[in-house]
């Protein structure tokens, strides 16, 4: 893979989440531009279908990772003596 598109791609989420922790979308609706809210209206609807496909992939990938154990040999409740 081109180690530029994978970068980009990384800063491209980091500055979406900084976005959305700093700006509520009312307030981006009110404060974007009209070219900035005509192309994010225009272009999230593949971006928001390419970007749901890939979480689900890695999801499926690593979702096990966060599930609890369900081996009572494995698990430790305590209170022995």
């Amino acid at each position: 893979m081109d180690e530029q598109l994978e970068y980009g791609f990384g800063t491209a989420v980091f500055v979406l989440d900084h976005t959305t922790g700093k700006l509520t979308s009312d307030d981006a609706e009110r404060t974007f531009g009209e070219v900035t809210k005509e192309n994010f209206w225009r272009m999230w609807p593949g971006i928001k279908d390419w970007a749901e496909s890939l979480w689900r992939l890695i999801d499926d990938e690593r979702g096990h990772m966060a599930q609890p154990v369900e081996d009572e040999e494995l698990d430790d409740v305590g209170g022995g003596g």
